[in-house]
């Protein structure tokens, strides 16, 4: 495919998945109707242990997990995550209602109650931060004038 200068290339982006993380459906049902209409697509988990099956399964792009949760924790969800290889460089949302992150290991923190608002601009941080997978090492673009 050639390419001439001045020329409109049309691309798809490809939807952001987010895996969400929390016990409250309300939350889940309240992400779901924000980001449908955004470049994000969500996956649900109420539970840590559903969310590392998911992970090791089909790796999302972001993880937003809440702290505070029966069985395992956010934290602890973060901890497996940023210690395995395969999810170690994947970004994290923490939502909490503590001051600061007591694992220390979440990308972004961010605090409850929160707004529309503040999802957006964690999600575009995150997004930023997200590293590409089996991209080539060097790409090389060869424009005729």
């Amino acid at each position: 495919m050639e390419i001439m200068a001045d020329e409109v290339v049309p691309h798809t982006v490809p939807k952001c998945n987010v895996l969400l993380v929390d016990d409250d459906q309300f939350i889940h049902e309240m992400m779901a109707l924000f980001l449908s209409k955004t470049e994000f697509s969500l996956v649900s988990a109420t539970n840590a242990e559903d969310a590392m099956k998911i992970i090791v399964n089909d790796a999302p792009d972001i993880v937003i997990t809440d702290a505070m949760m029966p069985g395992q924790s956010g934290f602890t969800l973060i901890e497996k995550m940023k210690t395995s290889p395969g999810s170690a460089s994947i970004p994290v949302i923490l939502w909490t209602v503590l001051e600061q992150d007591a694992s220390g290991k979440a990308d972004i923190l961010m605090n409850k109650p929160f707004y529309r608002c503040n999802i957006t601009e964690s999600l575009e941080k995150a997004k930023l931060m997200i590293l590409p997978r089996n991209a080539p090492k060097d790409v090389t673009f060869y424009l005729e004038s």
